[in-house]
Formats: structure tokens, sequence, C-alpha cells
């Protein structure tokens, strides 16, 4: 008898054991409770998986990178499926086919053939990379808008957090190596960045809205949860863009650098790795091309070596513009009396009295529209009109009385329709002389008196509508200011 025979008849016989928790109160069939290994039977593999496999033993294989080794069984079993239920969950780094034991093969390839009916089930993170790695590598895919749509599918179905951290700098560089179209990527988060900062670096020519929308998504200062903002979204929208705008300035004439670079550093080239912590395989090295996301993030390939240009500062959401957009809100609170205070922000002298000062302009800025806001009582014009008409008829009267005979006034030829302007007709004929260019020292004369008692008399009435006066007569000449000509036409319709 064989020593394996000794040793399970000395298991199954031994007293102790069988009188154990472990045998007593089961019932066993007559099929044998411990196996060989030659009597346990394994799945089949499939052929295809054997043929494989075998490429990496394969003189070629010796000398080659374990990139151009995935790449090959990749290509290999490009079309290839299956059909295997596998449940283990396991973890490996870096995963290729060549880590993999025959059922998770058989496995993966199983949850690929769903996946590629679009079928996302669930699956060991191992699995997930791989199929990342066949699409980085154009392993299965037509065209290279397909690859990007299908990395794009991947992310929105599996949240790894380490999918997560690599996946977005993969479409990206996957964009970048088979030069597609930027905008099909403006989706991506560094991209995103990279639009952002360029509104903060074009802040002259950037809208208030896109300037605003900018700056919070690139501050780390929540400012759109704060209790000032909510109750007050409009005011301070409006003074974080004023702010921004004079801090730029100041640092664009009074510092070396800008706002922006001392906030997010400086555009820098350097030497990259397309797809870094991935399985690629580089199947043109000797290429040389030029490739631009845009106007700060582009990219150069000579003889296969990759350089990146870009910020290479800060790339997530800034504590120094943070601390700014805080600083107002702060400012803010205290000029408003609002009820709930905020700690002052870690700013510069300088930069803190910027911001005050801008919110001391806003202040005045909004005072002055105040004072010349006009409100008219309708309902008033019609004894306003009713007054007019009895101031007329008395000067009138006693213009008759006491004009000296030179002045005398001549009769009017025109007629005057009837209008809720508050001029009277004299002043009318005058105003409409010098709309027209008529002869409006006549008008005066007719009217029975001098060009500049018309002028003030008509700049006083007016001054409530325009809060200006209308007419300059700082000369001989009455000229109208250009600006209200306009208007002034309604008065003598």
């Amino acid at each position: 008898m064989s020593d394996v025979k000794n040793i399970l008849n000395s298991i199954l016989t031994d007293e102790k054991l069988l009188n154990s928790r472990a045998f007593r109160d089961k019932v066993y069939s007559d099929e044998p409770i411990i196996k060989r290994a030659s009597q346990i039977k394994t799945p089949d593999t499939p052929q295809k998986i054997k043929d494989m496999k075998a490429i990496a033993y394969t003189p070629e294989a010796y000398w080659k990178t374990s990139a151009w080794l995935f790449y090959n069984q990749g290509k290999f079993m490009e079309n290839f499926s299956d059909v295997y239920e596998y449940t283990t969950g396991f973890t490996k780094f870096y995963p290729t086919y060549h880590d993999l034991d025959n059922e998770q093969l058989r496995g993966y390839f199983s949850w690929r053939s769903y996946v590629r009916k679009g079928e996302y089930k669930a699956a060991p993170m191992p699995f997930v990379f791989i199929y990342a790695y066949e699409l980085i590598n154009n392993i299965g895919v037509k065209a290279p808008e397909e690859g990007l749509a299908l990395l794009k599918e991947l992310g929105s179905h599996y949240t790894d957090e380490s999918l997560a951290k690599h996946l977005p700098r993969w479409i990206v560089d996957y964009c970048v190596y088979y030069e597609l179209d930027p905008a099909l990527i403006s989706d991506n988060p560094d991209i995103r960045f990279d639009t952002a900062l360029l509104k903060l670096i074009n802040w002259e020519n950037t809208p208030d809205e896109e300037l605003f929308a900018a700056i919070t998504a690139l501050s780390s200062y929540p400012a759109e949860r704060s209790r000032f903002y909510i109750q007050y979204p409009e005011e301070f929208r409006a003074a974080a863009v004023r702010v921004f705008r004079a801090v730029s300035a100041f640092f664009r004439d009074h510092r070396k650098n800008s706002l922006c670079e001392k906030y997010f550093g400086h555009i820098t080239e350097m030497n990259c790795r397309l797809f870094e912590a991935s399985v690629f395989y580089d199947r043109n090295t000797s290429r040389s091309t030029d490739y631009s996301l845009n106007a700060i993030h582009s990219y150069t390939c000579r003889s296969g070596i990759w350089r990146c240009r870009r910020f290479y500062g800060c790339r997530t959401r800034n504590g120094q513009l943070g601390e700014l957009m805080k600083m107002l809100d702060y400012l803010m609170r205290e000029k408003y009396d609002f009820r709930y205070k905020l700690r002052p922000a870690e700013v510069s002298k300088n930069i803190a009295g910027i911001v005050s000062k801008e919110l001391d302009l806003i202040a005045q800025e909004n005072s002055r529209r105040e004072a010349l806001k006009i409100e008219i009582d309708l309902s008033k014009l019609e004894s306003i009109r009713s007054a007019a008409d009895i101031t007329r008829d008395k000067l009138i009267v006693e213009e008759e009385e006491n004009v000296p005979e030179e002045y005398a006034p001549e009769p009017v030829q025109e007629d005057i329709p009837a209008s809720d302007s508050p001029l009277t007709d004299a002043e009318i004929l005058f105003l409409r002389a010098l709309l027209r260019g008529g002869d409006w020292a006549a008008a005066a004369k007719n009217a029975g008196t001098m060009p500049s008692i018309l002028a003030d008399s008509i700049n006083e009435k007016l001054f409530d509508f325009f809060g200006d006066t209308v007419i300059d007569m700082s000369t001989d000449v009455p000229e109208l200011i250009e600006d209200y000509i306009d208007e002034l036409q309604g008065f003598v319709s």
C-alpha cells in the first residue's frame, strides 16, 4: 500500500477524529471524503487560452518587455469569448493575462463578453484594469474614437478609488496619443481645470458670469454654500468679479508675476510618460508630432520621447484663491452688518486693502444710482398740465402789458399739438427750433423773451426727468447736450 493510502486510512479510521463534532451527526455517501489531486476534476481550459499562455515561452518573449507580451497576447485573444462563472474576488497590481490562472482567465474573458454587449456586471478589479489596458492599446477597438468612448463608459460603471485616480489621466493621454479632437474630452477634470484657469488668466476679456464660474471652480472656499451668499447671491457675485479684476490689475501693474502665476505656478515643459501606471505598448517609437489640447496644455513627441507643456503647480482647488474669496465674504458681512460673522482670511495687507476699497466703491456707486432714480406719478400729470396752463395764461397777459415794442411777439404761424410735456408753448417752440435746426433766436423773440431765459426755464423743468441740464448756455449760442437729443424729441412732438 502506498504512503498516500496509508495516510488516508489512518485519518479515516481514527476513532478520536470519527467521534469529533466534524464527523459525528453527519451522513456521507460513498464518495471519498478526502481526495487525491488526481481525483479532483478541474474545469477544462479552452485551447485558445493554452495557446495564448504559450506565447510567454516563445524565444522572442524572453527578450521583450511585459508590455509587448500583454499586447501580443491581447491581440491573439482579441475576438475570443467564453462562458464561465467566476465569483471569487482577488487583488493584483498592474495585472496582465500572464498573472491570472486558468479559471481567472476564463472568468475574465466571460466578463469581457458581457461588457462588449453593454452589460457591466460586478467583477474583480483586476478584470476592469485589464480591460482598460486593452482599450488603451486599441485591442478590440475598431477606431480610436470608439476606444475613447469605451474608456469613458468604463469609468461611469466602476468607481473604484484606484481606477478613478488613473482613468481620467489615461483618457487625456489616449486623446493625445491617437491625436483626437480635444473637444471629445472637454468634460475631463484635467481639461475643465485648464478651461477655468484660462478664463482667470484672461480676466480682462472674460465676461463676468464666466469669470465667477471659473473662480468658484478653482477656489477652495465654497462661497456658494456661504450664508451670506445664499442671502445676497447677486451682490456677492458682482463683488467677487470686481475684486478678482482689481487684485489681478494690481499684480499686473506692481508685481513681476501675475496673480494666476502666484496662485497656480508657471507653465513648464517637462518629459512625460503617457499612460503612466498602466500596461501600454508603444508601437511607434520613432514618431514625431506636435499636439495641443488648449493654449496652456500641449505635447510634443520627438523620436518617441514625449514632453508636456502645462501648469505644473496647483492643479486642484486653490487655497490662496479660496482665502481671497473668504476675505471678501468676511468684509461683506462686516459692511452689511450681517448677523453671522466670519474670521478674517489669511491674506496680505495689500490684498485686504484692495478688497475693502472695491467694496467701498461699489457702495458709492449704488448710492449714486439710488439718487438718480426718478419715479413719475402718472396720476399727477393732469394737475401738472392744468397748473402749467394757468401759469402760461398769466405770463402771456403780463408780457403783453409790459414787454417793449421791439420785443412784441409776432403771430405764431405753427400749430402746437397737445402734449404731456411740462414745457410752455414758447419753450416747446424754442426747443423744437434747437432740435430741428430752426431759428431759435426768432422763437425767443416771438415769445417776447431772451434765449437764455428760455434755456434756463427748460433746464429747470426737465431736470427731474434727466438729472442734468439739457441745454448748454456757457456761450451766447445755446447747444443741446448730445446724449439727451433723442429723449428731448418726445417733449416737442
